[in-house]
């Protein structure tokens, strides 16, 4: 490589550096944001104690073993964080923490979530208020049937359905149900709504296996109209992204 060239890489990457750190020394959230509590501060020595950055990460730094936690005291129930530090989750040992303990890192989680968003998406869910109206404004083009299965689907499933999104829900997912033909056929679709799948918090609903052919119908027309109910949406970035996870948090 020219001598000169090399001039100029070097110049380029260290101007670089100089610009991201004059920035970050720049920044000042740290002084718009609150101190953690004594109760919060006691939660993160346990979290440093216990090495949980080995596996999880706080604002993107950490480990990739376990889910970024910077945001989970938003989304985690005080069951599930006692179920989780007691019994273990998957490759999560269990750390056996008395209630004082498990209090304190309760506290440390709940103050981090209040201080901003740790793993940005690329893709800003919709409103389910804007999914209904956008299925809505296509749903004169829905076969009969599939008409009768919309208004089934959002008086039952879409308690905990939002269709073009996949939701939250405690320790659970409520995965994105225009989807599901591609995942499941017509027969495990109807199984799973007479059995449930109790393991992943969907209930049995018997009652709603009567109704198969309807729901079944609805969702073989939002698989084939999903791109152009898609279209109707706002926010930004890839809907597919929506369905899914980084590879790093589990579901």
């Amino acid at each position: 490589m020219r001598t000169g060239l090399r001039k100029v890489m070097m110049a380029s990457l260290l101007a670089c550096f100089v610009g991201q750190t004059a920035m970050v020394y720049a920044d000042d959230t740290a002084d718009r944001t609150p101190p953690l509590s004594e109760q919060a501060l006691a939660g993160r020595r346990i979290f440093h104690d216990h090495n949980c950055q080995a596996c999880h990460q706080i604002y993107g730094f950490g480990g990739f073993l376990g889910p970024d936690l910077t945001n989970a005291g938003g989304r985690l129930t005080r069951e599930r964080l006692d179920d989780v530090l007691t019994n273990g989750n998957a490759q999560m040992p269990a750390f056996h923490l008395d209630a004082s303990q498990i209090d304190a890192l309760e506290a440390f989680l709940r103050e981090l979530d209040a201080t901003g968003v740790g793993v940005p998406r690329a893709f800003v869910r919709p409103e389910p208020q804007q999914v209904w109206a956008a299925i809505d404004a296509h749903a004169g083009t829905a076969p009969a049937l599939a008409r009768d299965g919309l208004g089934l689907f959002r008086g039952v499933c879409g308690a905990c359905h939002t269709p073009l999104c996949s939701t939250p829900l405690g320790p659970h997912t409520a995965p994105d149900l225009s989807t599901v033909c591609d995942r499941l056929s017509d027969e495990d679709i109807v199984a799973t709504i007479s059995n449930g799948r109790i393991e992943r918090g969907m209930p049995a609903q018997p009652h709603m296996a009567a109704f198969g052919p309807q729901l079944l119908a609805l969702l073989h027309w939002l698989h084939d109209a999903r791109a152009a109910i898609a279209g109707e949406l706002g926010g930004s970035g890839n809907p597919e992204a929506a369905t899914a996870l980084p590879w790093w948090e589990f579901k």
